[in-house]
């Protein structure tokens, strides 16, 4: 059937309307009757082809197999399909290979015969080039892979299936075909590090990470329990849900890296940590490594960068140049070279004698040398020993003691000089003799029975042996101290060594101490029979302050054992209020070694207290050391009682005395008044006087209430904030009027405001101003000074007076004491005011003290806190 005009029209629009290359190819020669554009761009031809049969329009075709497929599509009327077929077409006017996906399908007429062919194609050769080129690149990197030894797995997070090729199933010892999930891959790794790989994969497949995987940890073959070292890297990719859904990466074998990486890491550690000094250089002489104990030989620290530093800089020029240009030449490829060198410290500039060995260091591949190596062992130590051992030799030959060295059988190699002036032994004979012939028979019998057995088993042995003279026959004491002399290496017993010394000097002075220590104790007992009868308790004690020795006389006041005593229990028997102020003396005086005396009552063996004054005293060596304690408990029982009952008469006293003497002082003055009044002004100065006597009778009965009130405890005080200087000035403008003769001037240099009681400082200055102008009567002025001590303030009163001597100065602040002299009737007084402003001072937490010069005056001085932190 022949196709109608419009049929063919109907066709050409398809045709070229067709997006994709389309021909049609009319009857059995293949006339090209229709081709669109993208056919004819395929051919590389243009419409000139068109009326023309396929294999003259095409004739490179000839010889390819479509000319025969055309052929069985027009005879069979079957359509006819190929994928990605090559066709060799005449492009650009070369010959090109195009890889294509077209189908020949027959045009049928109303008989169903074929009159036509309708060709598409659709053009794949970029395509196809691709995967080409893709294949031959994994080729390429599945070779690279397989030479490095290195396996490829990608795991599945969500199924937790992982897909391993073979290489990457043999390294953690997988069979080359099954499924492999992630849990079997966790069993094979090795237990200490399945944590660690488990965490590193769940980090990597967390979406807030970027995905990278790196990782080396060991894994456990099964079959054999081999352990296999693994390197795994990979990346973690994620969907649009941002979860991981393929996790892929390489595995590679690093067992022998990680072996040879160890093996090289014991190799450095065994090099940094050996003791003796190990280098490298290169043959210029430029250091590339030195061990730790190299740096610390050479003085270079742990941190310096050796590198900076070469042969120069350890060596004198002169060894360095008999370095390189001597010892070097020496040096051989198999036995290097070994001999003493002096090297020097970098820092110090020591020079540091060393046993040095040479190495050639060669490149493994081309035997070229690259360097040598050094090790030195520092030959100081070495010297020192063989000096030290010098002069043991010499020591030992100068000793006076006996020093024999033998043979394990007791033949004899060596005495010392003073061993054989000991045993009166010829020296042509000490190698003849035998250990045995110079002990007594005694000493021969113990060594071999009890001596020999120790030194084999414990090497040395103690003790007192006796030796006999050779020509005398004598036995001399000594004492020995033996010892087995065994081989370094084995430990084999070679030889025995043995030290004595003559015991005849020290048992002839034992014997003279034994009868000195007789009549020591003789005397020991008489004064122990002489410290038990004294009516005090006698004590010692150590430098410590522990009691070693107390008389009978304690035992017998307290009731108390030696061992309570001894054992610091003696402090029980103290009264409570008193431990305080007594141990504290106590403490004081052992470490200052102060004589110790101090008040403190005690409990005897009815329960009662009673009071002792107790004193100490310590013994002192040559050197002003402290070696004992001597001391004394006194029972002032009975004067405290007297002293009690005194200061009960003078309170009482006083008191009772105070008042009338107040009416007496008031009546003085009415009567006084009434004769001036009544112009009797003789009787008026005579009351005048009996007023002045009153008020000096007052000041006394006022300063025998203050002592009672000290000794009571009752002494009151009002502390206040006042200026000082005022204070002094009011004071001595008031002491003033009673003197006419004397001036008293001042040098006031503290200008503050003090807290204190104003009243009872006011009392210790008038004590002091009026005692100073009481005791300088022929002197015509007296002196007051205030200094300021910043947390104290200081007042001196000075006088030019009769002056006190010097053991009596330390007594005028007793209670009642006053100066005895030639003038001492001209200074009346009942000596209370110093001791009164003394304890004063105290309570107010400062001191007071005096210096002075016989009949050259005194200056009397306290000093106080400025501001009183409690009231009293």
């Amino acid at each position: 059937m022949i196709t109608t005009h419009s049929e063919q029209e109907r066709f050409t629009a398809l045709v070229e309307a067709s997006p994709m290359p389309t021909a049609i190819y009319k009857g059995r020669e293949m006339i090209i009757s229709i081709a669109n554009k993208a056919m004819l761009d395929l051919w590389g031809k243009d419409g000139s082809v068109i009326g023309k049969s396929l294999a003259e329009a095409l004739p490179e075709l000839d010889g390819q197999p479509f000319h025969a497929i055309l052929a069985n599509v027009f005879d069979t009327g079957e359509s006819y399909y190929a994928k990605e077929s090559r066709a060799d077409l005449v492009v650009d006017g070369k010959l090109q290979t195009f890889y294509f996906t077209f189908t020949y399908k027959p045009l049928k007429d109303s008989d169903g015969y074929t009159y036509a062919i309708i060709n598409t194609a659709a053009h794949l050769t970029e395509l196809v080039s691709a995967r080409k080129e893709i294949a031959e690149t994994q080729e390429r990197l599945s070779f690279a892979l397989q030479s490095a030894g290195i396996g490829t797995w990608d795991l599945d997070p969500i199924h937790n299936k992982v897909n391993w090729d073979n290489r990457c199933r043999e390294l953690f010892g997988f069979p080359v075909d099954g499924e492999i999930h992630y849990k079997d891959v966790l069993d094979c790794i090795h237990p200490d590090d399945q944590n660690m790989v488990n965490a590193a994969v769940i980090d990597a497949i967390d979406p807030k990470n970027e995905g990278n995987y790196d990782i080396r940890y060991r894994i456990i073959i099964k079959q054999n329990n081999q352990i296999r070292w693994v390197h795994c890297k990979g990346k973690a990719y994620f969907n649009a849900e941002n979860k991981a859904y393929r996790f892929a990466g390489i595995a590679q074998d690093i067992t022998g890296e990680v072996i040879g990486r160890q093996r090289e890491q014991q190799l450095m550690s065994l090099v940094s940590h050996n003791a003796d000094h190990m280098s490298i250089a290169d043959m210029e002489g430029n250091l590339i490594y030195m061990n730790a104990a190299s740096r610390n030989l050479l003085g270079v620290g742990l941190e310096a960068d050796v590198t900076t530093f070469s042969a120069h800089d350890f060596y004198t020029p002169e060894e360095l140049d008999r370095v390189q240009h001597h010892i070097i030449k020496e040096i051989k490829d198999e036995t290097g070279w070994q001999g003493t060198i002096n090297l020097q410290n970098f820092t110090t500039k020591e020079i540091i004698p060393c046993n040095v060995n040479y190495i050639l260091i060669k490149d493994p591949e081309t035997g070229e040398i690259i360097g040598r190596g050094a090790t030195a062992r520092d030959l100081r130590p070495e010297i020192r020993a063989k000096a030290e051992l010098q002069r043991l030799a010499t020591i030992v030959d100068s000793s006076e003691d006996f020093c024999n060295y033998c043979d394990i059988e007791g033949n004899t190699f060596y005495i010392n000089p003073s061993g054989i002036k000991l045993i009166g032994i010829a020296e042509e004979n000490i190698g003849k003799s035998n250990l045995f012939d110079y002990h007594s028979e005694a000493t021969n019998k113990l060594i071999k029975n009890e001596i020999l057995p120790v030194l084999f088993n414990f090497g040395k042995w103690s003790g007192a042996l006796e030796l006999r003279h050779q020509k005398t026959g004598e036995i001399i004491p000594i004492h020995k101290q033996l010892y087995m002399i065994r081989e370094e290496i084995t430990n084999t017993p070679v030889g025995i060594a043995g030290i004595a010394r003559d015991l005849r000097p020290e048992l002839n002075v034992r014997k003279t101490l034994n009868d000195k220590n007789e009549a020591l104790q003789s005397v020991v007992n008489e004064l122990n029979f002489l410290a038990d009868t004294v009516p005090s308790i006698v004590w010692t004690s150590k430098p410590d302050g522990n009691l070693d020795y107390i008389n009978q006389r304690w035992y017998d006041q307290s009731g108390r054992s030696k061992h309570e005593v001894i054992s610091e229990s003696w402090a029980e028997a103290v009264h409570p209020e008193d431990k305080l102020h007594a141990f504290a003396a106590w403490a004081k005086s052992l470490k200052t070694g102060d004589s110790y005396e101090t008040e403190f009552r005690m409990k005897d063996r009815n329960g009662n207290y009673r009071w002792f004054l107790v004193r100490a005293l310590p013994l002192k060596d040559a050197e002003g050391k402290i070696v004992k304690w001597y001391g004394t408990n006194t029972d002032v029982q009975h004067q405290k009682e007297l002293e009690r009952q005194k200061d009960n008469f003078l309170g009482i006293a006083s008191h009772e005395l105070k008042t009338p003497v107040t009416s007496l002082k008031a009546y003085a003055q009415v009567l006084e008044s009434m004769f001036k009044r009544s112009g009797d002004l003789k009787n008026a100065d005579f009351l005048s006087r009996m007023n002045k006597q009153v008020d000096r009778l007052t000041n006394l009965i006022g300063d025998l209430l203050d002592v009672t009130k000290i000794n009571g405890g009752r002494l009151q005080f009002n502390h206040s904030t006042f200026g000082f200087n005022e204070m002094v000035e009011e004071v001595v403008e008031d002491v003033q009027r009673t003197s006419s003769k004397q001036i008293i001037k001042k040098n006031l240099n503290f200008k503050r405001e003090v807290f204190g009681d104003r009243e009872r400082i006011c009392q210790v200055l008038t004590n002091l101003l009026t005692n100073a102008l009481k005791y300088s009567p022929d002197a015509s002025e007296i002196v007051i000074y205030t200094e300021d001590h910043e947390n104290n303030v200081q007042v001196c009163v000075q006088d030019y007076g009769i002056g006190i001597s010097g053991e009596k100065k330390d007594r005028v602040f007793e209670q009642f004491y006053r100066v005895s002299g030639n003038k001492q009737h001209t200074f009346p007084g009942l000596g209370l005011g110093l001791y009164i402003s003394s304890e004063i001072v105290k309570r107010l937490n400062g001191k007071i003290w005096v210096n002075s010069v016989e009949d050259k005056g005194s200056t009397f001085c306290f000093s106080i806190p400025i501001r009183q932190e409690t009231a009293l």
